[in-house]
């Protein structure tokens, strides 16, 4: 008898079930993506008080732009149908010329920040 086997293999893990492997795949994907996602979330900061409003971006290096809630001349909220239904938008806030000073997306509750803005800002009241 020979010692050499003419057949020598482990049970077949992903060949025999492709469609579990795929899924897996995805979640494992999927889940580092939500990770990373949030993580990114959460180094980026908007806060509005009586006086200011302020940005923070980062989470090891910080970049901050504060600006005088008074200076604020405009505040432009776009919204899709979903960010709609989940009370989302992003948000752009003007002092002056055409490019925005601060810039933020998917930002909840995006109607408070104009609130907010407007009261401090008679120029933003609505017009009746």
């Amino acid at each position: 008898m020979g010692t050499g086997w003419l057949y020598d293999e482990h049970p077949a893990t992903f060949r025999a079930h492709p469609f579990l492997f795929i899924l897996l795949l995805v979640s494992i994907v999927g889940l580092l993506a939500i990770c990373v996602w949030w993580v990114r979330n959460k180094g980026e900061r908007l806060a509005l008080s009586d006086r200011e409003v302020l940005l923070e971006r980062g989470l090891l290096a910080k970049q901050r732009t504060e600006i005088a809630l008074s200076s604020i001349r405009s505040v432009r909220i776009t919204q899709t149908l979903g960010q709609r239904i989940f009370d989302v938008g992003n948000v752009e806030l003007f002092s002056a010329g055409d490019m925005a000073e601060i810039a933020v997306k998917s930002m909840p509750r995006p109607g408070r920040i104009r609130d907010i803005a407007a009261s401090r800002n008679v120029d933003l009241l609505p017009q009746r």
